[in-house]
């Protein structure tokens, strides 16, 4: 199996003597690489109803649902539904509202009476059950037949398994607990929140929903670089914060985890979110199977620009701003661009006239600004948007995934690794002292998802023996690297 170390170690390990990759402008003829097929192609489906003060919310995600019957249908069949709520702490304006989950509810048992429904949550604090009792979920149980809630951060009923994020010196790692239940295909996962402003990620929407609850409680501030961290104000924060969704949708989003995102928009949080921001009424709801194209409606409802901006402006919001939603889009795992988003239910146009320019939080705005916190200070301004999103200001980093799912069989070990923009890249295998024993190859490639199978051969062609090795991924002028295990 992976051997799970600390990235700093591996480097020390390997030594200042280790061998280095030849250079080169580095365009290989015939790729080592195999692409991995996105999420997504190119087009996302979403629906959209809008309503008024005079409707319902319940109604409204009823409407909003109806165009899915068919694929929600085909995809409960065998499965126990997983429905994640927004639960941050025991206030109304924080939470996911209680009709949401209703019309939700709804709409599953008008198709099957007796799929088994979970409302599940691993909250800020370790008992979820306190929050579920203090915002009404508890009354569900009994309004609904075969619906219960679960607390995800208890391991005796959900196991968790282990994942690693990075440290905020961007070279180690810390290995950290999550929820299995967003790993495992028995569950058909939905995704359903309000829009929300956010102190560190600026917005709120259906993939941080998935994304930070994975990690169990005692975890979660680690996700912002260090323990107890969560204000968005302490050095390098939100970038490592970034890095860690990015690093947890590398683990999720392959298991095609959310199965479908719902956003209730019918009443938002503008200012001071995810907690203590004020109300904002937009009476409407969208939904797909691609929580990226939700979220990219989301912040298009939100009044964030729809022009890629670098450096952020605070001044004129941008949905780039938040760029780890880029980034999971880069590699492939759905569509965060509005030429890729097609409506099965509702117009862009019609959507157009519910959207509200949210006041943002006093940390995108203040002093240090957001973008200051990310970068240390102004970057250079980029004017192409299609530079933006392959901007690297922000210092993006790739996924490496060296046997995550299984040990090496027959001798083969499959590496796995994503690109949030395009770059240049070398891979190879080293000894632990530091020795080239294979090189794969040196490309330019584009954003996306790729995978080598290592033949468990050296550069001459000859089988190495078994042991651990250092698979070490270059890209542009970093590196990331991992330890694995070969067997005969």
């Amino acid at each position: 199996m992976l051997m799970s170390v600390n990235r700093r170690d591996f480097l020390k390990r390997a030594g200042t003597g280790a061998a280095i990759l030849a250079g080169g402008s580095g365009l290989l003829h015939d790729s080592a690489f195999s692409m991995c097929s996105a999420n997504f192609q190119e087009k996302s489906n979403v629906s959209f109803v809008g309503s008024s003060s005079s409707g319902t919310r319940r109604q409204a995600i009823l409407e909003v649902l109806e165009p899915w019957r068919s694929i929600v249908a085909a995809g409960i069949e065998g499965k126990r539904v997983l429905i994640k709520p927004n639960v941050v702490v025991a206030n109304n304006l924080a939470v996911t509202h209680i009709d949401a989950l209703r019309g939700l509810i709804d709409f599953i048992r008008s198709i099957s009476s007796s799929v088994p429904i979970v409302i599940g949550e691993c909250t800020t604090i370790a008992n979820a059950f306190q929050y579920f009792n203090s915002v009404g979920y508890n009354t569900l149980t009994n309004e609904y037949s075969d619906v219960s809630l679960v607390n995800l951060n208890d391991t005796a009923t959900v196991p968790s398994v282990d994942c690693q994020i990075w440290n905020t010196d961007f070279s180690s790692t810390t290995t950290i607990p999550i929820s299995s239940a967003f790993v495992d295909q028995n569950f058909y996962v939905i995704s359903i929140c309000r829009p929300k402003t956010h102190n560190c990620m600026v917005m709120t929407g259906v993939n941080k929903n998935i994304l930070m609850a994975a990690p169990l409680t005692a975890s979660k501030t680690q996700m912002h670089g260090q323990d107890g961290w969560y204000t968005g104000r302490q050095n390098n924060e939100n970038k490592c914060l970034a890095y860690n969704l990015y690093q947890l949708a590398n683990v999720i989003y392959p298991k095609c985890i959310p199965s479908l995102s719902v956003l209730d928009a019918w009443e938002g949080m503008q200012g001071e979110g995810p907690v203590s921001g004020t109300s904002i009424m937009q009476y409407c709801a969208i939904a797909g199977q691609d929580p990226l194209a939700v979220d990219r409606l989301c912040a298009k409802l939100m009044g964030f620009s729809d022009i890629a901006t670098e450096p952020m402006n605070k001044n004129t919001p941008s949905y780039t701003d938040m760029r780890y939603l880029v980034w999971i889009s880069n590699a492939g795992f759905g569509n965060y661009n509005l030429d890729n988003i097609e409506f099965i239910l509702g117009s862009l146009e019609a959507m157009e006239s519910y959207v509200e320019n949210y006041t943002m939080s006093s940390n995108y705005s203040g002093d240090p600004s957001y973008s200051t916190n990310w970068t240390g200070g102004p970057p250079p301004r980029v004017l192409d948007s299609t530079a933006v999103l392959n901007s690297r200001t922000l210092d993006p980093k790739p996924f490496l995934v060296p046997q995550i799912s299984s040990p090496a069989r027959h001798g083969h070990i499959i590496f796995n690794f994503s690109l949030p923009i395009e770059f240049t890249v070398e891979m190879g295998i080293y000894n632990l002292r530091g020795s080239e024993v294979r090189r794969f190859g040196k490309e330019f490639l584009p954003a996306g998802r790729y995978t080598y199978t290592w033949n468990g051969c050296d550069n001459h062609g000859s089988r190495v023996p078994a042991g651990k090795y250092i698979v070490k991924l270059k890209y542009g002028s970093g590196q990331i690297c991992d330890i694995v295990s070969m067997t005969r």
